[in-house]
């Protein structure tokens, strides 16, 4: 921050020295809550904001200040101002005798008539009262000042809401206003001091006066202009100006601070609340004020509840954020941020940044819900705060109902009245990407009256744009300007807290709520925050879900208890809900395998899940918990099984306990792939969704990459399946299925594939004798036997039909289309009824047809 200029007339504050006196504009629109505070110059004096403001337009050269209002309607702060509004003296003339250039038949001189009071009549000059100037006078005084060029005028409306609204000469004062904006001569100005509090509401206060037109024409030319505003706002105190506050206390007044070392933190902490500076002079009057008196410190001021983090909460942000459970990559991220911030406010001090435009201090953060975003996003306005970026740090939340309105123009109206309340400060908008979801909505306009806010407020707030990450990727690729104000480096990923972080979190939160449990409770709960993670949807809460579950088991124990407030937690204070979550022992290979074992063949695939059953054990033995299910292929010819096998595999995992539901999600390149740009990812997307907890079985994967580049999006579904398996780790287990030469081209397409498919599961063409068990099993479970002759004139249909077709053969698929044939052989040759209900019915070898048939 570049120090504080040293005017000619007088000592200014950093509230008004910030203020640039406009160029080639007549009006200056002067606003904001601090026009009625008290301010602290450098030289340690108070003064009000009307000496200031002298100050400063005499030190941008205007020669004389005119200040006005309806209660004083004419008045000056310094002579020189004062003599030159007054006539210019002219010489004396002789008693009788009138001025040369009044001449008429009688020369110079002036008849005169008698004295109707007689001598001493009438009355003294010298002593008469002025007469009152009324409105219609001091508006065309100020006109004839404004008018005037021999000398550089400033006109000041120090109360310009009652002059606009009750001034008996209204029409005239508008006016005037018109023709000074009309007259285009940037050597006088007006300056118009409203006490709204941002530039928006004097807008509104103008149009609805609806009497001053041109005014309201020119409040909304400036209100549309990106840069060269000439208008201002004067806020809340700087941390500079509440130092100089604390110094001119103590030195008057007594005020006694207990640690200078805390002294920047404590001034700090108090620029950042939204008090005057009269507000703070009060109270600390009220702390160096005898017999009570107690010296300064931000543990004070915290017991008081005059700055945020409460009473209890003493902490600096380094420790408050080394506190917070998990976020360890945020965490990394901000220590980052935090010492870049610190290094350039040290580089700019030694001038060695040169002319460099700073880094966007903006920042985008992607997580699921309740992963600590807005917590996180309070933090950095202090560290912002703290490093001299943002004067207060404040946090400003707003969702997407609060910035965009229902008819054109409103959005912009709402957002810049959010940007409004986060001047020098954070604006956090959650769920930011809903703005470029609008079809036909006005959340554009909203993303450019934002973008317009950043270019003009530039330093005087940050915006945190906060969404699930593939939310916020579409959202960053909407408007062009965004990608320029969230650079990569500024996008923070907030991950799942794990189940250990949500066992921390829950435990934190009940022991802040005075609660205490036996050890045993620990481990229940251990369960059931597994239980809850390894089951969450993705409207999961994550440490949300956490506290509001300690919430619930408080309400549950407080009903339990009556009162009795020394009783510990006992699990019959978890919800029903979640008793159901605690672990359960990991299954045997037998009871892994019970299903998979009633399937001809599969050696490979047994031997998988014999692997991960082993695996599970080993480390619920070293007390490390489980591991993501693998990805997987399953590479072989048609009807050899890979659906089925697919669909027990989901159950198996879910029996493990490595997926929450086990259900399986069929898909093909139908399913995944649209006809235009983006559809396609939305499609995928969907799919994965609906297989989360289970398995998404892609039937003939390879051929999503079918087709020429820019006439098929099957790479775009390969692109959003490789990001969503990155993504949902542990949730969600893909099996791509097809050819063997096929899928290896496949997967040759696309090198992220190979590392991601870890398992790759063969399934060989069935033997004849395997085909023959197949069908023998098949029509067993329909209530038919299958007699050797039956079988081997079935085995020799079988195998000629695989020499004639080697290609395609369909294996088991062959097997279940050959057993419905035989099924109407059957029902041909029995006739109708063909036996009693319940007998079983036997096959003979002319219920086979021939291959050929």
């Amino acid at each position: 921050m570049a120090p504080p200029r040293s005017p000619r007339y007088g000592p200014s504050a950093e509230r008004l020295a910030e203020l640039t006196m406009p160029a080639g504009d007549p009006l200056f629109i002067l606003h904001g809550q601090g026009l009625d505070d008290v301010f602290v110059g450098h030289d340690h004096r108070r003064r009000g904001v009307e000496e200031l403001l002298w100050t400063l337009l005499r030190d941008a050269g205007y020669a004389r200040v005119v200040f006005s209002s309806l209660s004083r309607p004419l008045y000056f702060r310094d002579p020189v101002s004062r003599d030159l509004s007054r006539p210019r003296r002219r010489p004396p003339v002789p008693a009788g005798r009138t001025r040369p250039e009044l001449r008429g038949p009688l020369g110079d001189r002036i008849p005169r008539a008698p004295d109707p009071g007689g001598p001493g009549g009438g009355e003294d000059p010298r002593t008469a009262a002025p007469a009152t100037l009324t409105d219609e006078h001091r508006i065309m005084m100020l006109d004839h000042f404004m008018r005037q060029t021999d000398h550089r005028t400033a006109v000041v409306l120090g109360h310009a809401e009652e002059s606009l609204r009750y001034d008996r000469a209204g029409r005239r004062l508008a006016g005037a206003l018109a023709d000074w904006v009309e007259q285009g001569d940037d050597r006088n100005l007006c300056v118009l001091v409203f006490r709204k509090h941002s530039l928006q509401e004097v807008a509104d206060f103008v149009a609805d006066l609806r009497s001053v037109p041109r005014l309201e024409s020119y409040l909304h030319d400036q209100m549309r202009r990106p840069t060269g505003r000439s208008t201002a706002r004067v806020g809340h105190p700087h941390a500079a100006e509440v130092e100089r506050l604390v110094h001119l206390l103590r030195v008057r007044e007594g005020l006694r601070v207990e640690d200078w070392g805390e002294l920047p933190s404590l001034v700090r902490a108090m620029a950042a609340m939204p008090v005057a500076l009269s507000g703070w002079q009060a109270r600390l009057r009220g702390l160096a004020r005898p017999p009570h008196a107690v010296p300064l410190s931000l543990a004070e001021l915290r017991r008081r509840e005059w700055t945020a983090g409460g009473r209890e909460d003493t902490r600096g942000v380094s420790e408050r954020l080394a506190a917070m459970v998990g976020l360890g990559p945020v965490k990394e991220h901000l220590e980052r941020l935090r010492w870049t911030v610190a290094a350039d406010a040290g580089l700019r001090a030694l001038g060695h940044l040169g002319g460099a435009e700073p880094s966007s201090p903006h920042l985008v953060f992607t997580g699921n819900p309740g992963t600590g975003k807005t917590t996180v996003a309070r933090l950095v306005g202090e560290i912002y705060r703290d490093q001299g970026l943002l004067r207060r740090g404040h946090l400003i939340e707003a969702e997407v109902p609060d910035l965009v309105g229902g008819f054109m123009g409103q959005t912009a109206i709402r957002t810049n009245e959010a940007v409004d309340r986060a001047l020098d400060g954070v604006l956090f908008v959650d769920e930011a990407y809903r703005l470029s979801d609008q079809e036909r909505g006005y959340g554009q306009e909203a993303i450019d009256a934002l973008l317009s806010r950043m270019e003009n407020d530039r330093g005087r707030f940050v915006l945190i744009v906060a969404g699930y990450p593939a939310r916020m990727e579409e959202f960053l690729a909407s408007n062009p300007g965004l990608r320029g104000r969230f650079p990569a480096a500024n996008v923070i990923h907030f991950p799942d807290y794990t189940p250990s972080e949500l066992h921390a979190i829950l435990l934190g939160r009940l022991g802040a709520l005075g609660l205490r449990w036996p050890p045993a409770l620990e481990d229940t709960l251990r369960d059931v925050t597994e239980g809850m993670h390894a089951t969450r949807g993705a409207d999961f809460g994550n440490g949300r879900a956490m506290r509001d579950l300690a919430d619930e088991m408080k309400s549950r124990w407080a009903r339990r208890v009556r009162a009795v407030v020394g009783e510990p937690l006992t699990p019959e204070d978890v919800p029903e809900r979640c008793r159901a979550h605690p672990g359960r022992p990991v299954a045997t290979v037998e009871e892994a395998l019970a299903e998979l074992d009633g399937l001809i063949g599969l050696a490979p695939v047994k031997e998988l899940i014999r692997d991960l059953v082993d695996r599970l054990r080993l480390r619920r033995h070293q007390g490390t918990g489980g591991f993501p299910p693998p990805h997987m292929l399953f590479v072989g010819p048609p009807g050899t099984g890979k659906t089925t096998v697919a669909r027990l595999t989901g159950r198996v995992l879910h029996t493990l306990g490595l997926l929450a539901r086990g259900h399986l999600v069929e898909v093909t390149r139908a399913e995944l792939v649209a006809g235009y740009q983006g559809q396609t990812a939305t499609r995928t997307q969907r799919a994965v969704r609906s297989a989360l907890d289970g398995v998404l079985f892609v039937d003939e994967a390879y051929s999503l990459s079918r087709g020429g580049p820019g006439g098929d999006f099957g790479t775009e579904a390969v692109d959003t399946l490789t990001r969503e398996m990155d993504e949902h780790r542990g949730r969600l287990v893909v099996v791509a299925a097809g050819y063997p030469a096929e899928m290896d081209g496949f997967l040759a397409r696309n090198p992220g594939l190979r590392s991601r498919f870890t398992e790759r599961v063969t399934f060989p063409a069935y033997t004849g004798p395997e085909l023959v068990e197949i069908l023998r099993r098949a029509a067993a479970e329909q209530g038919y036997a299958l007699p050797g002759p039956a079988a081997g004139r079935a085995l020799g249909r079988l195998e000629r039909e695989r020499a004639a077709h080697p290609a395609d053969f369909g294996n088991g698929r062959a097997v279940r289309v050959l057993l419905e044939h035989m099924e109407a052989r059957l029902a041909r040759r029995l006739g109708h009824p063909p036996a009693a209900p319940g007998e079983t019915l036997a096959f003979a070898p002319e219920d086979v047809p021939d291959a050929d048939s």
